[in-house]
């Protein structure tokens, strides 16, 4: 992707829109990346990620190690990363690039105490709020995409999770979808 041709590479996402902005974007981060890969000791500001003023003691361009305990993240210096890339790297790919696990799950880790970082991500995007939703459900918790706060599941609940419910985000309500078919189904309600 660093060395794509331009032309090339419009043609292929032309059907996308914005392809001439798009094709840009992904050649600069690919170069980015070859030239500046993420590393374990290396973390760049994201000013107001993932909270109002973080990183605004991180200048511009500096690079932190691990020892230094100001908000900043391994991908932060790609161009075009954003609250949702972070949110997503946060969850999936940050504990095996920092070593602490062999997964995102937290699988390998050294200490039994081991929290994985997905744990601590509040996103702001309804499909990622939706699966953090879903893996706390399979853990027993009931997790509040605003506060990160957990209360146990009900048995209820528990039951639909088991039958393949999925929690989905719909007018601001979080819903337990468990059917094809619009019914109500252990006191929660589900949508098709």
């Amino acid at each position: 992707m660093a060395t794509a041709d331009v032309c090339d590479l419009v043609d292929m996402i032309h059907c996308l829109g914005f392809q001439n902005q798009r094709t840009r974007k992904c050649i600069s981060l690919a170069q980015t990346w070859m030239s500046h890969p993420p590393r374990r000791d290396g973390r760049y500001r994201k000013l107001h990620y993932p909270c109002k003023l973080d990183g605004r003691d991180v200048q511009p361009q500096e690079c932190i190690d691990d020892a230094d305990s100001r908000v900043a993240w391994e991908v932060a210096h790609l161009p075009g990363v954003g609250a949702y890339s972070l949110d997503s790297w946060r969850i999936f790919c940050r504990d095996e690039l920092r070593g602490l696990a062999t997964d995102w799950k937290g699988s390998g880790a050294a200490t039994s105490d081991f929290v994985p970082e997905w744990k601590s991500v509040l996103p702001h995007d309804k499909e990622l709020r939706a699966y953090l939703t879903w893996m706390w459900l399979k853990e027993g918790w009931v997790w509040d995409r605003q506060t990160g706060h957990k209360t146990r599941a009900s048995e209820k609940m528990m039951r639909a999770a088991r039958r393949g419910g999925v929690a989905l985000e719909e007018n601001g309500n979080w819903i337990l979808e468990t059917s094809p078919v619009k019914k109500a189904a252990n006191g929660l309600t589900a949508y098709g």
